[in-house]
């Protein structure tokens, strides 16, 4: 035992996967890509078809940039108290096309990360069993992101960004000076995009005091300095220390730890037996593991994600307006739990050379819990379809022919049929001067559309 603590408490270089990983499991890769996205395809199908402007899409960012004329500085706006730029990046990009692209513009940059942030870690090197390699995009991608919204929101690839930074971390060091550049660009990039990226502070400080490699070490400081200089530049009104000292916040994070982080939200109410039997099964893994010291070492950076991914919630001030903890408060948590149970069944596998049926078993088994999961957690793979936003955007294009801002006039467009109802895009289409004159349905002239016409 004491020298095992010695192994993890010192300082020793990154493990370099050897290239021969992906080559000879080529064909694993692919095949775990392909099921992953068969099984998304037939879960959420109806949703991949149809894109939509769930939550904020409409008015933090279709509303604000319809018409392509904000300047690039306005990336730079936080109205919540917090910069998100590649979200604004995207929404600015996206203006500057048709109008009737805009949705699907959004759809495809979202469903683009979304698939992303579900396959990245296979690169990584950290899972090594072909047949963990198979599960770990089903497991992540369906399960591990617990909202058919980071799929299809732009809102929400706030969160999806954090989780890509995070598994950039895991990433043996790059070889090329040009690609450490690359990777500080892109790690800051990502730390400025939202404000759960203060999580790759104690992570970043965790990598320093378990490895000791120059070229990681370089990306390391680099992303403490971004987080450091991000969380300076949030307003201090948002965030509330105090909040730890109230009883009720602090049986609410234990509460959220083991019933909807560790137990998944499918054993229901915490009690002694359950945690009992939690941590003899999690302390066993660790034993039967003990002689691997990178695992043990990766097993506390894990931990520290699921737990201070935490923070931005319950140290918030906007905590006492939410009724109940949404899933979004929780993804980045349950992905890593996720991810950590995946790492350990692999080492598991690794370490005891169980028959290849025996791997199959335990393959199915995962791919029958996401089943479960799903069936009992509808909100991962379906949302209500906004069936109104073709037609919706069809009539702004229809208004746009109209030349209105020649003619000094405007007409404001607007669909209710939203989700929520107190986010709808609304768009003013024409003159912007003050002394324009605004046109009602009766007054335009369109093929299709009067319906979202506000008069």
């Amino acid at each position: 035992m004491k020298e095992t603590l010695k192994n993890i408490f010192s300082r020793e270089p990154y493990p370099e996967f050897s290239r021969n990983v992906f080559t000879d499991n080529r064909i694993y890769f692919i095949l775990a890509i392909i099921m992953y996205l068969a099984a998304l395809t037939f879960r959420s199908w109806e949703n991949m078809l149809h894109p939509g402007l769930y939550m904020e899409d409409a008015t933090h960012y279709f509303n604000q940039y319809y018409g392509g004329k904000r300047y690039l500085s306005f990336i730079l706006q936080h109205p919540n108290g917090y910069y998100n730029i590649l979200n604004n990046l995207v929404a600015w990009v996206t203006a500057k096309l048709d109008v009737r692209l805009h949705p699907l513009a959004y759809h495809i940059f979202c469903f683009s990360t979304g698939i992303l942030t579900a396959t990245c870690i296979l690169f990584s090197g950290l899972i090594r069993n072909r047949f963990m390699i198979i599960a770990a995009p089903i497991v992540l991608g369906l399960s591990g992101m617990n909202h058919i919204y980071y799929y299809n929101s732009l809102t929400f690839q706030m969160y999806n960004i954090v989780i890509l930074l995070l598994c950039l971390l895991f990433y043996p060091a790059p070889q090329l000076p040009v690609s450490i550049f690359f990777m500080c660009a892109i790690a800051a990039l990502l730390v400025w995009s939202g404000p759960y990226s203060v999580v790759a502070l104690p992570v970043s400080l965790l990598f320093l005091f378990f490895f000791n490699n120059r070229k990681k070490t370089i990306l390391f400081i680099w992303v403490i300095i971004c987080v450091i200089f991000y969380s300076l530049s949030v307003r201090e009104n948002t965030i509330m220390l105090d909040n730890l000292l109230d009883e009720n916040i602090r049986r609410t994070i234990v509460e959220t730890i083991f019933e909807k982080i560790f137990f998944l939200e499918l054993l229901g109410k915490m009690s002694s037996g359950k945690i009992f039997l939690f941590f003899l099964v999690l302390f066993s893994a660790l034993y039967a593991l003990r002689r691997n010291t990178f695992y043990l070492k990766t097993t506390i950076i894990l931990f520290s994600i699921i737990i201070s991914a935490l923070a931005p919630l319950f140290l918030s001030i906007k905590l006492p307006l939410y009724l109940s903890i949404f899933p979004c408060h929780i993804y980045i948590s349950q992905f890593f739990w996720f991810l950590f149970i995946l790492i350990t069944t692999d080492k598991l596998v690794d370490k005891i050379q169980p028959k290849p049926f025996l791997q199959y078993g335990i393959l199915s088994l995962f791919v029958l819990f996401v089943i479960i999961d799903n069936l009992h957690h509808p909100a991962k793979g379906k949302e209500k379809i906004m069936k109104s936003i073709p037609a919706f955007v069809q009539t702004i294009h229809h208004v746009e022919q109209l030349d209105l801002e020649k003619k000094n006039q405007y007409a404001v467009v607007k669909t209710e049929n939203v989700i929520p109802g107190t986010f709808p895009p609304m768009v003013w289409v024409g003159s912007l001067r003050q002394d324009a004159k605004r046109l009602t349905r009766k007054d335009i002239q369109i093929p299709s559309g009067k319906e979202f016409i506000v008069d």
